[in-house]
């Protein structure tokens, strides 16, 4: 599927009456975004494709895309441990970082500055918003004081920190779709009362587990029926236990059957359903929600971008 078949099916020139879509909403992209790899399973050009599809969308044309400032170190230390960041910064290989599977370079972590600081950014305008859509983000294997995976500072952790920091009295509820666990997150909160970390994801895949507050393992070719089913029944236990103030939604593009790493068989109407579900709970329980990527590496690399596209159309139009 191409880009130009994308605008074909939305019909993107032609805008939906202003009445259908939700007034409270707006994104956050930076072109630092992109990682500047060449040969990686991570496609690098993802988050520049999504936000053209979004700015060429009349349906978007009264939602404001802002541009980020670049976390600091403080930012950074909200959640990542002085010596981890010091040998990152100084591009050290270490233990800590060796099971990072990008480059350790300047313009690689000024990548990673850039989406924390969107992140960051993104939770400030929920203020504002009720839904902001971070067009990068969900780096959840990020731990304290290793990297992991695609991962080197974790994004939704500083930035929730940072928003409880200021907020202590406040609930955050972090659901997260990718078909990873995102473990890094599970083990930075683990013992913080404040942060309701719920993962669904692919159980016989990386990583190694960590405790979330509820995880969910999904066999191997769970379907759409079947993975629906589960968020609906699990979103339902959720609103028992935490009545959240903000959600993190990491919106991962990698349960779908297509992907290249990912080993279950949702597909794209069925990853759009469950971004609908998630909004329309987040509407029932009057939160806000900052939205970020987090993973997507289909055969197709449109298809990625399609999903992570989806994310935006489900939160902006009512239904």
């Amino acid at each position: 599927m191409s880009l130009f078949d994308i605008f074909k099916i939305f019909d993107i020139f032609h805008p939906l009456e202003a009445e259908r879509l939700h007034t409270e909403m707006s994104f956050v992209y930076s072109p630092h975004y992109n990682l500047p790899l060449e040969k990686s399973v991570e496609p690098a050009s993802k988050f520049m494709k999504l936000y053209e599809l979004v700015l060429y969308d009349m349906d978007f044309r009264n939602y404001h895309i802002y541009e980020p400032q670049r976390a600091n170190r403080n930012d950074l230390e909200l959640i990542h441990s002085t010596e981890y960041l010091d040998d990152l910064f100084s591009l050290k290989r270490t233990d800590k970082n060796k099971y990072s599977e990008l480059p350790l370079n300047h313009k690689i972590l000024e990548s990673f500055l850039y989406s924390v600081g969107g992140t960051i950014f993104a939770t400030k305008q929920t203020e504002k918003d009720q839904f902001v859509y971070n067009l990068g983000g969900g780096f959840h294997h990020a731990f304290r004081d290793k990297a992991e995976g695609f991962c080197y500072f974790n994004d939704v952790a500083v930035a929730a920190q940072k928003y409880l920091n200021t907020n202590p009295n406040k609930k955050v509820l972090i659901i997260d779709l990718d078909v990873h666990q995102g473990n890094g997150t599970s083990k930075i909160f683990q013992n913080n009362a404040s942060v309701f970390t719920f993962s669904i994801h692919q159980e016989n895949l990386y990583p190694k587990k960590e405790k979330s507050t509820l995880d969910i393992g999904l066999k191997d070719y769970c379907n759409d029926s079947e993975y629906l089913r589960l968020l609906k029944e699990s979103l339902t236990s959720i609103e028992k236990e935490i009545q959240p103030d903000l959600i993190y939604y990491l919106a991962g593009a990698d349960p779908y059957e297509g992907d290249r790493i990912g080993g279950l068989k949702v597909s794209i109407n069925g990853l759009y359903k469950r971004d609908v579900m998630v909004k329309e709970f987040a509407i029932e329980h009057d939160c806000k929600v900052v939205i970020v990527t987090a993973g997507g590496y289909a055969m197709n690399f449109h298809d990625t971008v399609t999903i992570h596209y989806n994310t935006a159309r489900a939160f902006a139009v009512k239904y």
